[in-house]
């Protein structure tokens, strides 16, 4: 692609070799003449002075540091957001080479009703149920597995041993990494009278909205009547559980080991960091950050960064002590307790 066109598309200014045809990115450390290489902080200019990059991309404040060597040169705010957009763009132009018109691995078991689109790749040992409908350009990996009546958007990219359920509908652009898992049963059971479990069908299936990204191993459990929705933007890391009947607002970002319980519901905008657990049936606004390996039990209505756990005790010296944590600046305001400084 060349840095004229990529400009021109994501904007920015070329200050020198427009027609620098841009194939790849190395580190600032060890790209060569032939890479291209970023500049995402600028504070650390220095990175410039030892780099033999073909072509450089840096926020505007660090012109003059450009290396002489760079045959092309590339001004843009956000130099990191810039390589994550030519990077996509990158890798939908080796997929596309690598599907020229669709493909069926010989070993692939693809249903007569399903309805592939064009320039549609399909892995090795793949099986597509019965009306299954994949979009143009989408790339379904080695040993993945699509349940019946499920669909999957144009320019997805599923990566080996992905497992679709029945009645799941992916949006465009989707990527999910091996090993997830959309659309399985939630995990509904009703006891009887001898508390034995009787399982409660899950038919509500899944819904994912355009550009969302599945981690490998990471688990979106079906809705028992209606599906669970996952919002458009939404990026899942690994090993991620959403169970059943959960909505997750757009843009939403969750990390390693989240654990969301049926029925809850989060807001757009969030950050749910690494081994959090949210409880079900609550909900959590939009533009909501919870910090890592914290613990959500009930509902948060207003917007802000939250944080904090408590050692496992039994249920009713938790209900106590959260009591007592909870009117712990109030007791220091009223001197009920020593201030730090006593």
């Amino acid at each position: 692609m060349r840095l004229s066109d990529l400009a021109a598309r994501f904007g920015g200014t070329v200050l020198r070799g427009p027609d620098f045809e841009l194939g790849g990115f190395r580190p600032l450390s060890s790209a060569g003449a032939a890479d291209a290489a970023f500049l995402a902080d600028a504070s650390k200019v220095g990175l410039l002075a030892d780099c033999r990059a073909g072509c450089v991309i840096l926020p505007p404040a660090v012109a003059d540091a450009a290396p002489a060597s760079a045959s092309s040169v590339w001004l843009i705010d956000q130099p990191y957001l810039a390589f994550a957009r030519v990077s996509q763009l990158l890798e939908a132009q080796a997929r596309g080479a690598m599907a020229p018109t669709t493909t069926i691995h010989p070993t692939a078991v693809v249903d007569a009703s399903a309805v592939l689109g064009m320039q549609v790749w399909i892995g090795p040992h793949a099986v597509i149920g019965a009306g299954v409908r994949i979009g143009d350009r989408t790339h379904i990996g080695a040993g993945c597995t699509i349940g019946e009546q499920s669909c999957v958007g144009d320019d997805g990219l599923l990566h080996a041993r992905v497992s679709i359920g029945p009645r799941v509908v992916v949006g465009a652009r989707v990527v999910m990494q091996s090993g997830a898992v959309v659309g399985a049963d939630g995990f509904g059971f009703a006891p009887d009278a001898q508390r034995h479990w009787v399982k409660i069908p899950q038919v509500g299936g899944v819904v994912l909205g355009d550009d969302v990204e599945v981690g490998a191993n990471s688990c979106i459990d079906a809705g028992t009547l209606a599906p669970t929705r996952i919002g458009h933007g939404v990026k899942i890391d690994n090993l991620v559980q959403i169970a059943h009947n959960v909505q997750v607002g757009d843009h939403t970002a969750i990390a390693a080991n989240v654990g969301i319980a049926g029925s809850t519901k989060i807001g757009s905008h969030c950050m749910l960091a690494g081994g959090a657990g949210i409880n079900g049936h609550i909900e959590i606004v939009d533009n909501t950050v919870i910090g890592p390996m914290s613990s959500v039990h009930g509902s948060i209505k207003e917007s802000g960064h939250y944080v904090g756990f408590f050692p496992i005790m039994t249920r009713k010296k938790f209900e106590r002590a959260a009591v007592l944590v909870r009117t712990l600046p109030e007791r220091l305001k009223q001197k009920l307790l020593p201030s730090s400084s006593e």
